[in-house]
């Protein structure tokens, strides 16, 4: 079970994501394993973000929902390069090379340098915490992740954040309580995040609330867009297939995981997971022996 990024410019100024069929989420950006991350970026005051700067940063996000990264490289590095004081302009770089460009040493130094900004706002430093995190869990090290995830929150809560310690304790300590715990707070946060829903159906099913999990599922897909197995005539942001993936793989839909994870491959930054992370994933335990599964994988992975 992994996490995601949602449109972040509306985050900016509202605090208010756009659905991820809208915006195929610029990106499985915040992705889930591999979308590690998520999550969604930071927003300074109403109205203190420069226009200039947002229109920068909504630029690299529509680049972004048409997976056009380079584009959305040149935007999101112009408006470090134009307001290298701007923890915004550096969250939104880090996120860039933490996900699209897989450049962990450049995102790990983008957020500190969001962290280290003069114009600072508490959102952006939340989200670059998270980043960190994420940059830590990447490397293995979960403990440096968890108390940078945890930093996070203590600057401000985000649903990113919670989506981000959901899928570190349910995959890397299968703290599956835990990760439960932090699934609702979330959805509470953010009550139309896809992902946080996927993420509490695949927990309510470990925890036997069948029910529950089945109504998370259904306003997950409806809010993103796509049927049960994945299907859409639009994109559907990756971690939404990814982790509907899981979903099905738990409550023990053989053919529902593969179908969801066949439109997970054919998403362009599925190789952000690897075929290790996927093959050690909890939700995927029962899939192990499963001879579709496994040529799904090899079809697919080769790494």
């Amino acid at each position: 079970m992994r996490p995601l990024l949602v449109r972040r410019t509306e985050r900016l100024r509202s605090g208010k994501p756009r659905r991820p069929g809208a915006c195929a989420f610029a990106a499985c950006l915040f992705l889930s394993a591999a979308c590690r991350s998520p999550a969604p970026a930071p927003r300074p005051a109403l109205g203190s973000t420069p226009p200039e700067l947002a229109r920068l940063l909504e630029a690299g996000e529509e680049a972004e929902a048409v997976a056009d990264f380079d584009a959305a490289g040149e935007a999101y590095e112009r408006a470090t390069l134009e307001f290298p004081e701007s923890a915004a302009a550096w969250s939104y770089y880090g996120e860039h090379l933490r996900f699209a460009r897989n450049d962990a040493a450049g995102a790990e130094a983008a957020f500190r340098r969001a962290l280290a900004a003069r114009r600072a706002d508490p959102r952006a430093q939340a989200f670059a915490w998270r980043g960190l995190g994420e940059i830590a869990r990447g490397r293995g090290q979960f403990d440096e992740a968890i108390a940078g995830l945890e930093r996070s929150l203590d600057v401000q809560p985000l649903a990113d954040t919670h989506r981000s310690l959901s899928a570190l304790l349910a995959t890397e300590r299968r703290d599956f309580a835990g990760a439960a715990a932090h699934a609702e707070k979330a959805v509470a946060l953010d009550p139309g995040d896809p992902i946080a829903l996927l993420q509490l159906a695949v927990q309510s099913l470990r925890a036997g609330k069948r029910e529950r999990a089945a109504e998370a599922f259904r306003d997950a897909i409806r809010i993103a867009g796509c049927d049960e197995r994945g299907a859409a005539g639009h994109p559907v942001h990756c971690c939404v297939l990814y982790n509907g993936a899981c979903y099905h793989a738990v409550r023990g839909d053989a053919d529902g995981a593969l179908a969801m994870l066949r439109s997970f491959f054919a998403t362009p930054n599925h190789r952000h997971i690897t075929r290790a992370e996927i093959l050690a994933d909890p939700d995927f335990e029962r899939l192990l022996g499963d001879a579709g599964f496994r040529a799904l994988i090899d079809e697919y992975l080769t790494q």
